[in-house]
C-alpha cells in the first residue's frame, strides 16, 4: 500500500477522532477586567490577589484570560464557569529553575476565579508587562491527535529498524499492513495543529503529558495550547509548546506543563 492508500484507509478512524478547536482572533488592547486576552490586567479579588512567583516573590506576569462563559457556542460549557487565568515569570533569573511540570506551583500559577462582591484587588504594579491583546473572536479549525495519541485511540505502529519496516494495525478499519519505515509517517496519517488555541488536541514536542487529577486521578483533558511566542511574546524551553489542562469532574482542578525539544 502507499501512503495516500493508508490514510485513504484510515479515514473513518480519523473522522471519529476529529474534534474541533478554534485559535484566537485579537486585536490590541486590554479591555475589560474580565476579558478573554493574552498578558494585560486580568481580574483579581480579595479571594484571588496577584500571584508571586515560588523563587524571586516577585509578581508574575499574566499569559492568558479565559472568560469560560464566552467561548464557542459550539464548544458548550465543557469547562465550567468563571475566568481560566494563567501566570508566569518571565525573569531570567528563574528561568531553568523549573516551571514545566504541571502543579508545580514555582514559576507559573494557573487557576479558575469567580469574580464577585468587594471589588477588585489593585494589580501588582511591579508586574512586568507585555503588550495585551484583547480576544474578541475564535476561528473554528478540525484538529487530529498527534502520533503520540494515536495508539490510545486504537492505531498502533510497530517499528522493526533492523528490517526497516514499519506495520500498521487498526483493528477499527481492518487495517493490518506492513511496509517500508518512511513510506508513511505517522504524521501523515493525523498529527495535531500547533499554535495558541482552544480545546482540539496537544500537539506534544515530546511524548503525551496528561497530567492526572490529584483528587480523583482521572486524565485532564486540554483546554488550552500557549505555544511558543505566539500571541504572548515568550519562548518555553527551546521552542516549547505548553498547555492548560482541568479535571473533567472537578473543574477547579487546573495545571499548566510545558515541553520543549
Amino acid at each position: 500500500m502507499q501512503a495516500d492508500e493508508i490514510v485513504a484507509t484510515l479515514e473513518p478512524w480519523r473522522a471519529r477522532n476529529r474534534r474541533p478547536a478554534w485559535t484566537p482572533v485579537v486585536e490590541a488592547g486590554d479591555g475589560p477586567a474580565t476579558a478573554s486576552k493574552f498578558c494585560g490586567t486580568p481580574w483579581t479579588g480579595p479571594d484571588a490577589p496577584w500571584p508571586d512567583c515560588g523563587l524571586c516573590r516577585r509578581p508574575l506576569q499574566p499569559f492568558l484570560q479565559l472568560d469560560l462563559d464566552d467561548l464557542p457556542d459550539e464548544l458548550g460549557r465543557p469547562f465550567g464557569t468563571g475566568l481560566l487565568q494563567l501566570f508566569y515569570c518571565t525573569r531570567e533569573e528563574c528561568q531553568g529553575a523549573g516551571g514545566w511540570a504541571p502543579f508545580a506551583d514555582d514559576l507559573s500559577r494557573v487557576r479558575v476565579v469567580h469574580p464577585g462582591g468587594g471589588g477588585p484587588a489593585t494589580p501588582a504594579p511591579e508586574a512586568p508587562a507585555f503588550p495585551a491583546k484583547r480576544i474578541v473572536g475564535w476561528t473554528r479549525l478540525d484538529d487530529l491527535p498527534g502520533p503520540q495519541d494515536h495508539d490510545d485511540n486504537g492505531l498502533t505502529y510497530t517499528y522493526d529498524f533492523k528490517a526497516g519496516t514499519l506495520r500498521f494495525e487498526c483493528p477499527e478499519v481492518g487495517l493490518d499492513h506492513t511496509g517500508p519505515i518512511n513510506a508513511c509517517p505517522a504524521e501523515q496519517i493525523a498529527t495535531a495543529a500547533p499554535g495558541d488555541k482552544l480545546g482540539g488536541w496537544p500537539y506534544w514536542v515530546q511524548g503525551a503529558e496528561y497530567p492526572a487529577c490529584p483528587r480523583c486521578a482521572r486524565r485532564m483533558a486540554l483546554v488550552f495550547q500557549l505555544d511558543s511566542e505566539g500571541h504572548v511574546p515568550f519562548m518555553f524551553g527551546d521552542a516549547g509548546c505548553g498547555h492548560v489542562t482541568q479535571c473533567p469532574e472537578h473543574k477547579d482542578v487546573v495545571a499548566f506543563g510545558w515541553a520543549c525539544g
